[in-house]
């Protein structure tokens, strides 16, 4: 199959995510399917179309979850979606090697097990199995000059923690030059949108952070001298008044990724929590060819 059938192939059986998982060649137990793919194909070619629609994989020993068949397939790579993994590896030696992909169940995180002082930021990376990577210094001192304020602790965690990417394939939450220039563009727009809160740097104007797919924008709103106690404010796409919540940024991402009952719900409710990494900046293994 060429690469546009694989993806469809990977998200028939990705989605809807409470199918059985039961592969059938050669007596695997369930919980995985594999999926043919040709001999001759573009190894690397895989990897990045794989990439380009479920962002940067897993890789490497420290970071690779543990699959079926680890004992027969040198898996390389992984993909989390909801409660899946996309991985891609080499199997056989030899000339009877050859490349190796499949979908496998992921283990759902269970953040209720977790201590009652475990912080917001710490649930997230729990509620999606996330393993932090070691990604480049923010030079916050820099942002924090050209945007005139402090910028909140727990979200300059959460990007440390996270890096680039987005919650569940939906909520991209801002790297902190996107903060800037975001709440540049609104200054310049004006307060028509989102009255009765002005645009950021009037005095308790909002500040984006966040946004999705279906036009939502996640802002704090600016007021008081501690960014700490800013509260988050969700708006839509249409002029009207937004809806407040008296929390941090890590508290209101873990909540409404979590809460069924949210008053702004999810559009689709996930078996299990995920981040997909769109930093860009890891790099195919060579050996693979």
């Amino acid at each position: 199959m060429d690469n546009k059938q694989l993806l469809t192939a990977v998200a028939e059986i990705l989605w809807p995510d409470h199918q059985d998982l039961d592969c059938r060649q050669h007596g695997d137990a369930p919980g995985h399917i594999c999926l043919p793919i040709s001999t001759r194909a573009d190894l690397h070619s895989v990897v990045e179309t794989l990439s380009s629609r479920y962002g940067e994989p897993f890789g490497g020993t420290d970071r690779l979850p543990p699959l079926p068949l680890s004992g027969e397939v040198d898996w390389r790579y992984a993909w989390p979606f909801s409660n899946r993994w996309v991985a891609f590896g080499r199997s056989g030696q030899g000339e009877g090697a050859g490349p190796a992909l499949m979908v496998a169940l992921r283990s759902t995180p269970v953040t209720k097990q977790l201590p009652a002082e475990t912080s917001w930021l710490e649930r997230l990376i729990a509620v999606t199995g996330w393993t932090p990577r070691t990604a480049g210094q923010v030079d916050w001192a820099e942002v924090e000059s050209r945007l005139g304020t402090p910028l909140p602790s727990d979200y300059k965690a959460l990007i440390e923690a996270f890096g680039n990417g987005m919650f569940d394939g939906f909520h991209c939450v801002f790297m902190p030059d996107d903060v800037v220039k975001s709440a540049e563009l609104e200054a310049r727009l004006g307060q028509a949108l989102w009255e009765p809160h002005p645009p950021f740097p009037a005095s308790g104007g909002l500040m984006p952070w966040m946004s999705n797919e279906h036009e939502q924008t996640f802002h704090w709103i600016t007021e008081g001298p501690d960014p700490d106690r800013w509260p988050v404010y969700v708006v839509g796409a249409e002029p009207e008044a937004g809806h407040r919540f008296d929390c941090t940024a890590t508290e209101y991402l873990f909540r409404h990724l979590t809460d069924r009952l949210h008053p702004i719900p999810m559009p689709v409710h996930f078996r299990a929590h995920w981040f997909m990494d769109c930093s860009a900046n890891g790099e195919l293994d060579a050996a693979m060819e």
